[in-house]
C-alpha cells in the first residue's frame, strides 16, 4: 500500500441528497420529485441559460482565472472593490481555500453543530482540530462560541441561516459576536442562503466588512441563482484576507460558461423575485400541510423546512423515496428523528403533503 496522510482516517465521504436517476433505477419508477438539495425549482433563469449556450464557441480556450467579468459585477453589486472579492469552483472550494490559507496541525477551527459537514472535512484535512459548540434554541450560540476561543483558534465558520436547520441569528448578535471575537482570528460567516432571507432582524453584513478586518462572508450561485451544477461560489473579505486564498486558488477552477452564466444571472432581476415569491408562497403552503400533523418545524430564512417527525425518520425517508419523493433525512448531521425539505413548485409541494400524511396514516410518524 501506498502510504497516505494519517489525517484522512478522521475523514468521511460527504453524503449528498440522493439524484432523480438514482430512485428511478432503485425502485423503477418514472416519476421522481427531489426536494433534498435545496435547489432552485424554476432552475436557471433564462439568461443564463442563454449566456451558457453562447459560451460554446470558447469552450476550446482556458478560462480567466481571476474571473473578471463576474468579479466586477459582484463588486458593483455590493459596493466593493475587485480586490475584496474571490471567486470558486462553488462554495465548497471557497471553504477548502480557507483551510489551505489559515489552518495548520496545532491549530483549531471553532463551529456549531449540527450545521454544514464541510466545515469540519476541509479543517481536518489540513491536520487542525475541529470543535463544535451545540445550537441554542436550533440557533448558533455566539456568546458560547466566542467564550470558546483559545490561543489556538484560527477559524471560526457560522452558518446563517443555517443548513439544516432554515434558523438564524440576528444583526445585533452578530456584531456582537464580531467585537467579541479577537481579531486575529477569521470569522467566516457562510450566507449560501441569505437571499432567501426576509426578516427584518436579519443582516447580510456586506456593509461591515470595512469594520472588520477579519470577517469573510461565503455565497453560493447554487441556490437562489439556480446554479448548482456550475458550481459557482464566491467569498468577500478585506483584501488582506483575500489575498491569502488567492495564494492557493488553482489558476482554472471556474469555468468559462459557468463565469458567463453567472455573470448574466446577476442581471435577472426578474427571475430572482420570482424564485424569492415562490419561495414565500411555498413555504406558507408547505406550513398549511404539516402544522395540523402537530409536527415541529422549526422557523427558517431558507428555501427549506426542518422538521421533527420522530424516532421512524430513517424508515420516513426510505418509504418517501419508494414513492418517488426525495427528501433530506438528517442522521448524518446528528438529528436522525428530523428531515429537510426544500420549498418546490406547487405541485410538487403538495404532492409531499400527501405523502406526508399517508405516511402518518402507516405510523411512520
Amino acid at each position: 500500500m501506498i502510504p497516505y496522510r494519517s489525517v484522512l482516517n478522521a475523514l468521511h465521504d460527504y453524503v449528498p441528497g440522493k439524484s432523480i436517476e438514482e430512485i428511478r433505477e432503485l425502485h423503477g419508477l418514472a416519476q421522481v420529485i427531489k426536494l433534498a438539495s435545496n435547489e432552485n425549482p424554476l432552475g436557471a433563469s433564462p439568461k443564463a441559460r442563454e449566456a451558457y449556450l453562447q459560451a460554446v464557441s470558447e469552450l476550446h480556450l482556458y478560462p480567466r482565472g481571476e474571473c473578471p467579468h463576474l468579479r466586477n459585477a459582484l463588486s458593483a453589486r455590493f459596493a466593493l472593490r475587485p480586490e475584496q472579492l474571490i471567486l470558486g469552483n462553488g462554495s465548497d472550494e471557497i471553504l477548502a481555500f480557507i483551510a489551505l490559507a489559515y489552518l495548520e496541525p496545532g491549530t483549531e477551527a471553532l463551529s456549531c453543530a449540527p450545521t454544514f459537514s464541510v466545515y469540519e472535512a476541509v479543517t481536518l484535512a489540513m491536520g487542525a482540530a475541529y470543535r463544535s459548540i451545540p445550537l441554542l434554541d436550533w440557533k448558533f450560540d455566539l456568546e458560547a462560541l466566542a467564550g470558546a476561543v483559545t490561543p489556538q483558534t484560527r477559524v471560526v465558520f457560522v452558518c446563517n441561516p443555517n443548513n439544516p436547520t432554515g434558523t438564524w441569528v440576528g444583526r445585533a448578535g452578530l456584531l456582537a459576536f464580531l467585537r467579541a471575537v479577537p481579531s486575529n482570528v477569521l470569522v467566516v460567516v457562510d450566507q449560501a442562503y441569505s437571499e432567501f432571507a426576509d426578516d427584518s432582524d436579519y443582516s447580510d453584513l456586506t456593509v461591515d466588512l470595512s469594520e472588520f478586518s477579519n470577517l469573510l462572508l461565503v455565497r453560493t450561485f447554487s441556490k437562489v441563482w439556480g446554479l448548482a451544477g456550475l458550481r459557482v461560489g464566491y467569498a468577500m473579505g478585506q483584501p488582506e484576507v483575500v489575498s491569502k486564498l488567492w495564494k492557493v486558488k488553482p489558476p482554472f477552477d471556474v469555468n468559462t460558461a459557468a463565469q458567463v452564466a453567472a455573470t448574466a444571472a446577476l442581471d435577472d432581476r426578474e427571475h430572482l423575485q420570482k424564485t424569492l415569491q415562490l419561495n414565500s408562497q411555498g413555504k406558507a403552503q408547505l406550513l398549511q400541510g404539516i402544522l395540523p400533523l402537530g409536527l415541529q418545524v422549526l422557523p427558517t430564512q431558507a428555501n427549506f423546512l426542518a422538521i421533527h417527525v420522530g424516532p421512524r425518520g430513517p424508515a420516513l425517508v426510505a418509504w418517501l423515496e419508494s414513492k418517488g419523493m426525495i427528501i433530506r433525512g438528517l442522521k448524518n448531521f446528528g438529528i436522525p428523528e428530523w428531515i429537510r425539505v426544500t420549498v418546490g413548485l406547487e405541485a410538487e409541494n403538495r404532492r409531499f403533503l400527501e405523502l406526508l400524511l399517508e405516511a402518518r396514516q402507516n405510523g411512520f410518524i
